[in-house]
């Protein structure tokens, strides 16, 4: 019997490859279809491409539309921690082991629902007022996340520090560092686009649908104030967030990272000529350029007749984001200013 062997140099070229593979973040981040790798602790943030405007007959839309969903680019950071973001971590296994329901720090509560027909969502309930008072009505923040894979459990991608939609309001409220003035005042709820890159691939009408059927859901102690629902939307969900607002359902709303890349529809610009909107965008923005809200709030300036249009114009990213995503983090940025929150709370009920 002949023993052979192994040459030396393939032993070297084996030694080799381990450190190749060692030292390559396409293996250490992510991109290896492993449940164990997705969930490493790296915050993954995925964004889209610039989209184009869609071409139809429906002039009071103000959609952008990718021809082709699969040429999406999704942009991935990798390696970045939680604090990164502008956020806390969470202690180890605060997130994660979270069942169907949260006890939120300061006594409010979060819990997923879900309505068959259209999405799943992270709902927050502030503190409860005492028994013998009346039912109290609220007023319904309805924040729409960015694009995104889109493809692991509610809880893991909003509420997670470290999820693909981490330092948004969600987020924020799940760690405990979501500012007073929101949790004190609002019920928040937060759809999630389960399996679908963006909201932008569903129709329109399914998400006010699912706001009718929250607004249906009364909590224990409260209940929505439907004369006062607001809008919070960051990248594409800041862009469908302002097509919403067309409808005159809601008292006003905070768009992020606006992303439509056309003028609006004279009939849209109409339709908001009343609506109280504030627009947060960052001048170094590489994903959706500033262009895209500069013309928003030139076309809303120029028709609001009660002259309810802020901009938030940021000379540089605040969040320290840099390379291919710097200058998209407008929507952590909002997220955490108690002055959106103020500012909602000071609006009227919608006209």
């Amino acid at each position: 019997v002949r023993c052979y062997r192994t040459p030396w140099w393939l032993w070297m070229y084996a030694v080799f490859l381990l450190l190749i593979l060692a030292e390559n973040p396409l293996v250490n981040a992510g991109f290896v279809e492993s449940k164990l790798v997705v969930r490493q602790r790296t915050a993954r943030v995925f964004v889209s491409c610039q989209c184009q405007p869609e071409d139809d007959d429906d002039t009071t839309s103000t959609s952008t539309v990718h021809a082709n969903p699969r040429r999406r680019e999704i942009l991935t950071i990798l390696g970045v921690g939680a604090t990164t973001l502008g956020i806390s971590t969470a202690p180890s296994g605060a997130i994660e082991n979270v069942s169907q329901t949260m006890k939120i720090q300061g006594g409010g509560v979060m819990k997923q629902v879900t309505d068959p027909d259209t999405y799943s969502a992270l709902l927050y309930t502030p503190p409860s007022s005492s028994s013998n008072e009346p039912k109290k009505k609220l007023p319904l923040l309805v924040v729409l996340h960015g694009a995104g894979k889109n493809d692991e459990d509610i809880w893991t991608e909003l509420a997670n520090p470290r999820g693909e939609h981490a330092g948004l309001i969600p987020s924020l409220l799940a760690s405990g560092r979501a500012p007073p003035e929101l949790t004190d005042n609002f019920m928040v709820v937060a759809p999630y686009s389960f399996g679908k890159t963006s909201f932008y691939e569903e129709p329109r009408g399914k998400l006010l649908k699912f706001i009718d059927w929250i607004c249906s859901q009364e909590a224990q102690d409260m209940e929505v104030d439907r004369d006062r629902i607001f809008l919070f939307g960051f990248s594409d969900g800041a862009t469908l967030g302002v097509e919403l607002l067309t409808t005159l359902r809601f008292a006003g709303a905070v768009v992020a990272a606006y992303g439509f890349t056309g003028t609006l529809p004279p009939l849209a610009v109409e339709r908001l000529e009343t609506v109280p909107i504030w627009v947060f965008h960052s001048a170094d923005d590489v994903i959706f350029p500033v262009a895209c809200s500069d013309r928003l709030v030139a076309s809303l300036k120029g028709s609001n007749i009660q002259n309810n249009v802020r901009f938030t114009r940021f000379d540089h990213d605040q969040e320290g984001f840099t390379g291919s995503v710097q200058g998209h983090s407008t929507g952590i940025t909002a997220s955490r200013t108690p002055e959106i929150y103020k500012w909602m709370l000071s609006l009227p009920p919608k006209q």
